[in-house]
């Protein structure tokens, strides 16, 4: 018998799926994608708190880890007393320094119309500053003033009740790092574990790396503003000189928002001294981006400095406030998921 003369058993010809079931599969496909992006963006507030309680949890172990050793006491016991000298080191200097500082604003504030006044007569002289005072007298009454500033009240109650949250949440990823690890390992595939746990050790590797780097320039930053505002006069030199240094873990931004308390106070004592308070920020600013900053974090991480940049643009309008606080962290650990998954195990590039 020859070829052309068997005919195969009925049912046994492979069914070619016509061009209709193709687009139909495609089209279930692409909405099931669809659905999940759209689910991720719902609990993106949900994605975001998690991540920073995990930078949170990162930094905790930092300093829990040297100080068990050294006083030789299990994880948790160190891990407790690190949480409370936090907590009493924030406490004692909002104790400290909060009282002044609200003397301080009390006073500008209670200067601020005379001031103001000042300002306007300053201002009435070139055309630019007449520019300037047309555009605020559009800006309406101070009813109106007042009733768009309500959302943002209520925004920052909100953004503090979310840091209690990831603080929270940080702490408890903190007392038992293994128990989270080993359910995140129970997510993937047996054969993929090892693999799975090399990446989540080199993501928290880099993070600890990231945030050593950070805590220096923070300290280089906040010992440069102490020294320039004290020399130059500027009240309460400590207070702000701490919040410039906390103010850099948001880069670009943060630093720039940081000047504003200390520019009001300097210009509450008189108005030459915030052209003074000015231009130390903006020593200090300059010798932080272009020295020290670059030089540590190469130092502690090797991350391309235009991801800085690029992470801010990207995560602070998928997540808010909180994805420009923590578009740095983020990028790190992007970029440690990149070189791992995609350049040492897709390209099968370990070079690097």
């Amino acid at each position: 018998m020859t070829d052309s003369d068997y005919e195969a058993p009925h049912g046994s010809i492979p069914h070619k799926p016509s061009a209709d079931a193709v687009f139909v599969r495609r089209a279930l496909l692409g909405g099931l994608v669809v659905g999940l992006l759209l689910a991720l963006w719902q609990v993106s507030l949900v994605l975001i708190l998690t991540f920073g309680g995990i930078v949170v949890a990162v930094a905790l172990r930092n300093l829990a880890g040297p100080l068990g050793r050294w006083l030789k006491v299990p994880d948790r016991v160190a891990l407790l007393i690190t949480v409370l000298d936090v907590s009493f080191i924030a406490l004692g200097f909002f104790y400290f320094f909060g009282a002044m500082a609200a003397h301080q604003f009390s006073s500008l504030i209670a200067r601020l119309p005379q001031t103001l006044d000042s300002a306007k007569i300053l201002l009435g002289e070139s055309l630019l500053g007449r520019q300037i005072l047309a555009a605020l007298d559009q800006g309406g009454n101070a009813a109106e003033r007042l009733t768009a500033a309500l959302p943002l009240a209520g925004g920052i109650l909100g953004g503090l009740g979310e840091a209690a949250l990831m603080i929270v949440v940080g702490i408890y990823l903190a007392a038992d790092p293994p128990l989270y690890i080993h359910g995140v390992l129970r997510l993937v595939p047996p054969r993929r574990r090892t693999r799975t746990l090399q990446i989540l050790n080199a993501v928290g590797e880099a993070l600890q790396k990231w945030l050593l780097g950070m805590t220096l320039d923070m300290l280089l930053l906040g010992v440069m503003t102490f020294i320039g505002l004290w020399a130059i006069g500027v009240p309460l030199p400590f207070a702000l000189a701490v919040l410039s240094g906390v103010a850099v873990f948001v880069p670009y931004i943060g630093p720039a928002i940081a000047m504003i308390p200390g520019l009001l106070l300097a210009f509450s004592v008189r108005p030459i001294l915030a052209l003074y308070a000015a231009g130390v920020y903006t020593v200090v600013l300059t010798i932080e981006a272009y020295v020290s900053q670059p030089l540590l974090q190469r130092w502690a991480v090797s991350l391309p400095a235009i991801f800085n940049l690029l992470a801010i643009l990207v995560f602070a309008p998928l997540f808010g406030i909180w994805g420009a606080i923590l578009a740095t962290p983020l990028s790190v650990a992007l970029w440690v998921l990149v070189q791992k998954i995609y350049i040492e195990d897709v390209l099968d590039d370990r070079k690097g």
